[in-house]
């Protein structure tokens, strides 16, 4: 046998195939095949030594390297890859790799070297989609497949129904595989299958779908996204929770008439206009007749056993003698896809013949042609059958599994099945060898996990048994200890990879909340489950969901005597920081924080006590409470210098909002300029990512200072930043920010670009302290693009009152003068007058002077229409002089461009220009902006001063 030690990659070609190594591509026709990427380095060691037997071992060593891995690695991707090339050409699996019993596998296909020149595959890259890379070939459901494609061209809701085991899943993700290019926003698999609450069905949505659970009303914010969008839904295992299946599919359809659904159920939805497709078994030679072994392997149920348990024995071939054995057996099965690949497992065992006497004893009490309800009777049956096969060990390690949502690794089975490892492991590629539990490609590794049906027939067993209970409080403590071990590790770990690692564990962390929930004795175990789930939340944007399993967990504090405590402290820190962004900055909101930093100073919690005085700080700078949001953050300050100086840029970026807010601009930019340099670290501690804060704040203090270009440059890079790290709320700030610097700046295209952004994230996400925001630039774009209707005033108007309702108040003073300016624009110069007014009433009262020259210069345009100029001139001087007392450039360039035009008719016509050029010539770039364009264009128009 070979051994394989690396090659320099070429590109090859096999039939209609031509594979890529060095791109980790496989083409088919010129079109790349979805596969995993352990799955393509099996093939590639295969086809650069066609025709050499390459051994197990050597393909291990290859394909993981440094790595001890199961042999069940090797099979899983194995088949992989088998599907790849049978389902993608129409030619036989064996046609291209040839297993040698005992020894390994031969690449068998003619193989023609392309030399290190790889053609270049033109295809355009897929549309997102969820789907796993199937690991099995499918037999018998063409027909099937084609016509519920052709269905969902007409149809919006289209349910494959029929028993458990008969193969739903399997079509259905063929369906959307094939769908991929018919919907260019996605297909999405939502697997509802792990859920056991129905409440969680709009979140299970939303979530697969990229929608961030932070909305109280989470399908409504997901009917939103979903407007407009060309998208389809397989909503997968719908029977358990169908009501609630049925309730999300009507208003998804009303709401977004371009998004299709399919449905997979034991039962319809009973949706209005829902199409039904009863899924039948795999076909089988009909009962009498006399087939060969070339007959039989014609009928899919026989080709799915013979390939079944040729996985199972290397060497096992389909006889003329063995033909009707099997046939009688696929029929007793009634070609449930399950039972027979169940019943193919067992070949080794009893051999074909043996195999039928069994399920004849099994099928004793069934007589008669099964249909409808008696079909689950045959994958009940089969199912007890093969757990009676299994030793009692066996079947309780087995029966254990069922525990999870979804799949498992190795680790968590052990701990479920209170099993060592070396038992553990054993069991599991034994399992995995008779198909009681399937493998899956997750990454770089095997994902185990049970058929739904498997699953439901387990946790009925331990039910009667009295199982159930023992196992779900091992699962429950198990999740508690691994989530408890995530949080230590974020600290450690880069972001993205501590969310790979432990992002699999949200359903099962759901789940062990739902048992804990209904046991009053594991009421402690439930809140530290919610305090391990904090960050998991947090990381994924789940804030809704987050702020709903504390608020749980708050309740029961009294109840355990745990009021006072540090878990009350931890739970009331982060029920007041998600429900900032799910509720708005809300009284009760700052209640919950200064409850928690109470007892984080009792027990002396320093870490605690920060997290709670930023969390504060926040709510204060955003209010409006500029100056005690700068103390707070000071005093978090003085306490991360001393005890934990990595958190410290978190405190300098709040202090740098509150100067900005306060009008310290040239403090603001260098402290934020000098955080920008340092090697921030990547995660989310304090609700948003700290280089993208950093710069969020940053591009604000650019402009204002007197940088437009460079602001705009920041705005672009961190958006770019924000999107690489996946978490909502850091985008979501970064876009809050961006969008007044383009709208400053006059690049209204950019601005509009940015607004859509953040009115899909705002809706896509639910987050309410955001939706004000993205309202009032819409209308502030249309008054720029239209002129002040009574519309974009009322719009305006509407939006400052969002403003009022969530408590967002910081800003306050420019919303008002935009509208003002708008109301003066539009002729209501009273309101404008009583706007301004009221503007310079809430900038002085929240010390707001980055704003106020802005708000001078606003109102002197409004005095100057009522026809007083002397006073517009005083307002624009008195603008002038504020903006130099905070730095702000960019303001008195407004302010003297105003009085420029009020002084080039009067006697003061020949100081108009000296003093306007003055300003101008501060700036070193963004000449090309707005303000400056006008600026320049009336520098040439005023006369030059006379001659000395």
């Amino acid at each position: 046998m070979t051994n394989l030690p690396h090659v320099q990659p070429r590109s090859y070609r096999f039939g209609p195939f031509v594979l890529v190594p060095e791109r980790q591509q496989l083409l088919l026709e010129g079109s790349p095949v979805r596969i995993g990427g352990r799955a393509l380095d099996i093939l590639t060691a295969l086809v650069e030594r066609p025709g050499e037997v390459v051994g197990k071992r050597a393909l291990m060593d290859r394909v993981w390297p440094d790595v001890v891995v199961d042999e069940g690695n090797l099979k899983v991707n194995m088949a992989a890859l088998r599907r790849a090339l049978g389902d993608g050409s129409g030619t036989p699996t064996d046609a291209y790799i040839a297993t040698v019993t005992g020894r390994g596998y031969r690449f068998v296909a003619p193989v023609e070297s392309l030399g290190e020149s790889a053609p270049h595959s033109p295809a355009a890259p897929r549309p997102g989609h969820n789907l796993p890379i199937g690991t099995t070939r499918i037999f018998g459901r063409t027909d099937v497949i084609e016509s519920l494609s052709a269905e969902l061209e007409t149809g919006r809701l289209v349910s494959i129904v029929g028993p458990g085991g008969i193969g739903k899943t399997t079509v259905a993700l063929a369906v959307a595989e094939r769908s991929l290019d018919e919907f260019p926003e996605g297909v999405w698999l939502i697997d509802l299958a792990t859920l056991t609450d129905p409440e969680l069905v709009p979140n299970a949505i939303a979530a697969a779908i990229g929608v961030g659970v932070t909305s109280a009303d989470m399908l409504g914010s997901t009917c939103d996204f979903l407007q407009g969008r060309r998208t389809l839904l397989l909503l997968d295992s719908c029977e358990h929770v169908i009501d609630a299946v049925a309730g999300c599919a009507e208003r998804i359809l009303a709401r977004a008439p371009g998004v299709r659904i399919l449905a997979t159920s034991r039962e319809p939805l009973m949706v209005n206009r829902e199409r039904v497709r009863r899924l039948l078994g795999l076909s089988s030679p009909p009962e009498g007749a006399t087939v060969d072994a070339g007959d039989a392997l014609r009928y899919p149920a026989i080709q799915l056993f013979v390939e079944r348990a040729r996985e199972r024995v290397d060497s096992y071939n389909l006889s003329d003698a063995d033909a009707p054995v099997v046939a009688d057996i696929c029929r007793r099965l009634d070609g449930m896809a399950l039972a027979i690949e169940l019943a193919a497992t067992r070949v080794d065992v009893f051999g074909v013949a043996g195999l039928l006497s069994q399920l004849n004893d099994r099928f004793s009490v069934l007589t008669g042609r099964r249909a409808g309800p008696e079909r689950h009777r045959t994958l009940a049956a089969t199912l007890e059958w093969s757990f009676g096969l299994l030793s009692p060990d066996e079947a309780a390690f087995l029966q254990a599994m069922a525990v999870f949502s979804g799949s498992f690794d190795p680790e968590g089975a052990l701990a479920v099945s209170a099993t060592a490892r070396p038992e553990a492991m054993a069991r599991l590629a034994l399992l995995a060898d008779k198909s009681l539990i399937s493998t899956d490609i997750d990454g770089d590794r095997i994902a185990y996990r049970l058929m739904d049906t498997t699953r439901s027939h387990c946790r009925e067993r331990m039910q009667s048994n009295g199982d159930l209970a023992a196992v779900q409080q091992r699962h429950a403590e198990h999740i508690c200890a691994v989530l408890e071990r995530a949080t230590v590790e974020w600290e450690q770990r880069p972001a993205n990879e501590w969310g790979a690692s432990y992002g699999r564990f949200i359903d099962d962390l759901r789940g062990a909340l739902e048992w804990t929930s209904r046991d009053d004795t594991n009421r402690v175990l439930r809140i530290r489950l919610t305090l391990a789930g904090i960050l998991l939340w947090n990381h994924f944007s789940l804030t809704e969901e987050c702020r709903v399993q504390v608020s749980r967990a708050v309740r029961e504090l009294d109840a355990t005597g745990l009021s006072g405590t540090e878990l009350e402290m931890k739970l009331k820190l982060w029920l007041g920081g998600s429900s900032m962004f799910t509720e708005g900055l809300k009284p009760v909101s700052m209640d919950t924080l200064r409850r928690a930093l109470e007892i984080a100073e009792r027990t002396g919690n320093g870490d605690y006590r920060m997290r709670c005085l930023i969390m504060i700080g926040i709510y204060q700078l955003f209010t409006g409470e500029h100056e005690a949001g700068v103390h707070t953050v000071e005093a978090f300050a003085i306490q991360a210098s001393a005890e934990d100086p990595s958190v410290l840029p978190e405190g300098e970026v709040h202090f740098g909002i509150g100067e900005l807010f306060l009008g310290r601009l040239r403090n603001a930019r260098h402290r934020l300029e000098t955080l920008q340099r340092r090697d921030l670290r990547d995660g989310v501690r304090y609700l948003s990512d700290p280089k993208v804060m950093v710069g969020s704040v940053l591009t604000q203090v650019q402009w204002l200072t007197g940088s437009p270009d460079t602001a705009m440059r920041t705005a672009a890079q961190v958006v770019e930043v924000a999107q690489r790290t996946r978490h909502h709320l850091s985008l979501n700030n970064i876009l809050s920010y961006a969008c007044p610097v383009y709208y400053w700046s006059g690049c209204f295209d950019a601005c509009d670009r940015t607004v859509g952004l953040l009115e899909e994230h705002v809706m896509r996400h639910g987050i309410v302290a955001r939706r004000p925001l993205a309202l009032f630039y819409r209308a502030a774009l249309d008054l720029a693009a239209q002129g002040a209707s009574a519309g974009v005033v009322e719009r305006l108007r509407l939006s400052i009152e969002d403003f009022r309702r969530t408590n967002h108040l910081a800003r306050m003073p420019y919303y008002l003068g935009v509208l003002a300016d708008a109301q003066r624009a539009a002729g209501d110069l009273d309101d404008a007058d009583a706007t301004i007014r009221q503007a310079l009433d809430v900038a002085h009262e929240q010390n707001e002077g980055w704003i106020l020259p802005e708000v001078l210069r606003l109102q002197a345009a409004i005095l100057q229409d009522r026809g007083h100029p002397r006073d517009a001139e005083q307002r624009l001087l008195e603008s002038m002089t504020k903006a130099q007392m905070v730095n702000a450039l960019s303001w008195r360039l407004r302010a003297a461009t105003d009085l420029a035009t009020l002084w080039r008719h009067g006697p003061k016509a020949g100081s108009a220009r000296p003093m306007l050029q003055a300003v101008v010539d501060e700036f070193t770039e963004g000449f090309a902006t707005r303000d400056l364009a006008r600026a320049v264009r009336l520098l040439d128009d005023l006369p030059a001063p006379p001659s000395p």
